[in-house]
């Protein structure tokens, strides 16, 4: 029931960001600043540390994705992929959402494991908080 309701605000959160428009960062970003933003919540990822991933979300969300459904929805695939090794690559890109104008810059991280690799993609918004946490 927890990973069902976990996939509706992920399906949600996609359906919004569908709603906006895939361009190079906006001039408010620093990609270097955006990327490395990413991989500090990755690495909070990777420590098991969900109640810190959480914190780093935009309040209005907080409450929709809490600490529990983090760690429901990331630690079967974070113990399946085994010890992080390194980053095969990033790439940071902007969105415009069409409705609110707003600005998002969205990272995507392949990170490399023992057993495997997870791609993560992070969006955030111009504070650099976190409004977007997949990863596959």
């Amino acid at each position: 029931m927890k990973l069902h309701r976990i996939l509706i605000a992920v399906l949600v959160f996609t359906i919004m960001l569908s709603a906006c428009t895939s361009t190079k960062l906006a001039d408010i970003f620093d990609e270097d600043s955006v990327i490395e933003r990413a991989k500090g919540i990755v690495e909070l990822v990777n420590a098991y540390d969900f109640e810190a991933v959480n914190a780093q979300l935009r309040d209005d969300l907080q409450d929709q994705l809490t600490a529990g459904q983090l760690k429901d929805a990331l630690e079967g695939k974070l113990v399946n992929a085994g010890a992080f090794v390194d980053y095969q690559s990033s790439a940071a890109v902007g969105q415009k959402s069409k409705s609110t104008g707003e600005d998002y810059a969205t990272v995507v991280l392949v990170g490399e494991y023992e057993k495997g690799t997870i791609v993560f993609t992070i969006t955030m918004d111009a504070n650099l908080e976190i409004v977007g946490l997949y990863a596959k």
